[in-house]
C-alpha cells in the first residue's frame, strides 16, 4: 500500500499479511462502527458490574467441551480475568448487538478483552496518580443522575405531575426510588468518578493556543523513495526461481524477515549516498522507489499536513527545510528517504472569525491524544498474559506474527465445538492462503452448528467456495441457506439477495434468479411505502 494511498482507504477493507496473502478485515468504518459498539457495551457491563447469567451460557452449552477450554482467560499484572466473568459478558455484549456479523465477532471478543484489561490497568493507576472519590463524592453523582434523569424523561414540568399522580407518588418517593436503584452498584458509580477524575488529570497538560494552532495547519510539499523489506524479498525470490540455479542457489533465496530488513537499510543508505553525491532525486524514485502511486510522479506526494502521513514520517518531514533531504526513516510501510521542497501554513479562510472554534477543536484532539497514550502506555509497561488460545492468536495477528497464530486457532477450535469465531478466521486464513479444501471445512463445520447455522454470510462464503471448486450443486444448496436466513425484509439483508441474483444469473439458475428478483421488487416497494411514512425500514 502507498503511503499517498493513506489518504484514501478508508473505505477500503483493511487486511492482515499472512504471507504473501491477506486477512480481509473489514472495512475500518465497518470495523471502527462494532469497535464503538463495543467499547460501549463493555464500558457499560465493566462499570456498572457483570449482569447476570443468561439462561444458555456458552460454559452450559458446552458439556464434555467445558474441561477442554482454559478456565483462565488472562492475567493482568498477576489480576486475573476468568473465563465465566468474561463469557457472561461477552454474551450479553452480543445479545445487545443485535445483527453482529459473525465476522466481526472474532474482533469483537478481541476488543472486549482489551477493554477489561485498560480498565484494570486504569483504575490501578487512580491510586498511583492519587486519584480519590469519597462517598460523599457518590452521593453527589447519584443526585446529579437523579436530577438529569427526571430531567431527560420529563422536560415538561407538566407530564412529569401526571406521572407522579397516575403512580400515587410525591416527587421525593419517585427520586428516592431512583437514588435506591443508582446506589446498588455504588461501587460501579466510583469507578466511573474515579476514571473521570483521572482523565482530567492526564488532559490538564494540554494547553492550545493560537500560535499551536497555526502550526497544526503548516503544510509541506515533499517527495519520498520508499524502500520495503517485503517487496525487496519477493524481488530476491522472483529472480531466483526464474533462473536455473542449484539447491544451494535456491535456500539463498528465501530471506528471513532480519535479512530483507538488512537489505532494504543497505539499498536505502546506497541511494542516499548517490543524493548526496549529486544524483537526481526525481529519477531516483522513478527507478527505485516501491511506492507504485508516487514513484511515477519521481516520489511526488504533493501538500500534505502533519495528519496527512504516519507519525515517524510526518514527524521527519517537518522536521526539514525546503531544499534539505533526510537520512533513512522507518515507519509501517518500509524505509524512507525524504527530500522537503516547500512549506506553508494554509489556514481556513474563516480562521480569524472563527477562531476560538479551532483552539477549542485542537484542544480536545490533543486531550484525546494523551489520553489514548497514557492508556497505551499503561499496557506496555504492564504484564499482559493471554491463555484463552483464541484470544492469543488474536493478538498475534495483530502483531503481524500468523505463523504462530494459526495453531493457536487450531487448538480453539478443537478444545471448544462451540467456538465459531476461532473456526471463522481459520476458513477465511485457508481461504486467503489458497487451501480451499481446508476453509470448506471450517466454513462447513460452522454452517452445521447452531452458532453458526443461521449467518446468511457463513452459507455465502461457503457456496462461492465451491463454486470455484466446480461443486455447483451443494453451492446453490448453501445459496439457498443463505438467501432463506436473509429472508426478512431489511436494509442489511438487501446486499445478499443482489449478489445473490447476480451469481445465479453467472450460473443460469433462471428459479434462484427470480425468487431474489420477488424479494428485491417486495424490498424495494417495501422502502418506498417507508418513505412515505415515519416508520423507516429495519435495520438487521
Amino acid at each position: 500500500m502507498s503511503i499517498v494511498g493513506l489518504r484514501k482507504s478508508f473505505s477500503k477493507p483493511i487486511h492482515i499479511r499472512l504471507g504473501k496473502r491477506t486477512l480481509r478485515l473489514g472495512t475500518p468504518l465497518a470495523i471502527i462502527f462494532w469497535a464503538i459498539v463495543v467499547v460501549f457495551l463493555a464500558g457499560a457491563y465493566l462499570g456498572f458490574g457483570p449482569s447476570r447469567a443468561p439462561s444458555s451460557g456458552a460454559q452450559g452449552e458446552r458439556g464434555e467441551d467445558v474441561r477442554q477450554v482454559t478456565p483462565l482467560i488472562a492475567k493482568v499484572n498477576g489480576h486475573r480475568i476468568e473465563r465465566r466473568d468474561f463469557e457472561l459478558r461477552l454474551l450479553r455484549m452480543l445479545d445487545e448487538a443485535r445483527g453482529m456479523p459473525l465476522s466481526n465477532q472474532p474482533f469483537a471478543k478481541y476488543q472486549l478483552l482489551d477493554s477489561i484489561i485498560e480498565r484494570h490497568l486504569l483504575l490501578k493507576a487512580t491510586s498511583a496518580e492519587g486519584v480519590r472519590a469519597s462517598r460523599k463524592d457518590v452521593n453527589a453523582r447519584i443526585e446529579e443522575l437523579v436530577n438529569s434523569s427526571i430531567d431527560r424523561r420529563f422536560p415538561d414540568q407538566k407530564e412529569l405531575r401526571k406521572y407522579l399522580k397516575r403512580q400515587g407518588l410525591s416527587y421525593e418517593q419517585y427520586a428516592q426510588q431512583l437514588r435506591d436503584r443508582l446506589a446498588a452498584d455504588r461501587e460501579g458509580l466510583r469507578e466511573g468518578l474515579l476514571m473521570e477524575r483521572l482523565q482530567a488529570k492526564i488532559q490538564e497538560q494540554v494547553e492550545v493556543t493560537e500560535e499551536t494552532v497555526k502550526k497544526d495547519y503548516e503544510e509541506v510539499k515533499a517527495r519520498h523513495i520508499l524502500i520495503r523489506p517485503d517487496k525487496l524479498a519477493q524481488d530476491t525470490t522472483s529472480e531466483d526461481d526464474s533462473s536455473e540455479g542449484s539447491e544451494a542457489d535456491s535456500s539463498a533465496a528465501e530471506l528471513s524477515p532480519e535479512q530483507a530488513q538488512e537489505q532494504a537499510w543497505h539499498k536505502t543508505e546506497e541511494l542516499l549516498a548517490k543524493i548526496e553525491e549529486g544524483a537526481d532525486f526525481a529519477q531516483l524514485a522513478q527507478e527505485y522507489s516501491h511506492d507504485s502511486t508516487s514513484a511515477k510522479q519521481g516520489g511526488d506526494l504533493g501538500w500534505f499536513s502533519r495528519r496527512g502521513m504516519v507519525k515517524e514520517f510526518s514527524d521527519a518531514a517537518f522536521a526539514l527545510q525546503p531544499g534539505q533531504v533526510s537520512g533513512v526513516v522507518t515507519s509501517p510501510f518500509g524505509l524512507h528517504i525524504i527530500k522537503v521542497e516547500d512549506k506553508r501554513i494554509n489556514l481556513p479562510d474563516d480562521f480569524e472569525e472563527q477562531k476560538q472554534r479551532y483552539i477549542d477543536q485542537q484542544k480536545a484532539t490533543q486531550e484525546w491524544q494523551v489520553s489514548n497514550e497514557y492508556r497505551q502506555n499503561l499496557k506496555q509497561q504492564a504484564k499482559i498474559e493471554i491463555y484463552d488460545p483464541e484470544l492469543h492468536a488474536m493478538d498475534m495477528l495483530r502483531q503481524g506474527r500468523q505463523a504462530e497464530a494459526i495453531p493457536l486457532l487450531e487448538e480453539a477450535a478443537q478444545n471448544d465445538s462451540y467456538n465459531m469465531t476461532a473456526r471463522y478466521t481459520l476458513a477465511t486464513i485457508h481461504q486467503e492462503e489458497g487451501r480451499k479444501e481446508q476453509a470448506i471445512e471450517y466454513f462447513r463445520q460452522i454452517a452445521e452448528r447452531a452458532g453458526g447455522a443461521s449467518s446468511p454470510e457463513v452459507h455465502m462464503a461457503l457456496g462461492k467456495l465451491l463454486r470455484e471448486q466446480k461443486r455447483n450443486e451443494e453451492a446453490i444448496q448453501e445459496f439457498k441457506s443463505a438467501s432463506d436466513w436473509a429472508a426478512a425484509l431489511q436494509y442489511g439483508n438487501n446486499r445478499i439477495h443482489t449478489e445473490l441474483r447476480g451469481i445465479y444469473k453467472e450460473m443460469g439458475h433462471t428459479e434462484g434468479v427470480q425468487q431474489e428478483q420477488k424479494w428485491l421488487e417486495e424490498f424495494q416497494e417495501l422502502q418506498e411505502e417507508s418513505l412515505g411514512s415515519s416508520v423507516p425500514l429495519p435495520l438487521n
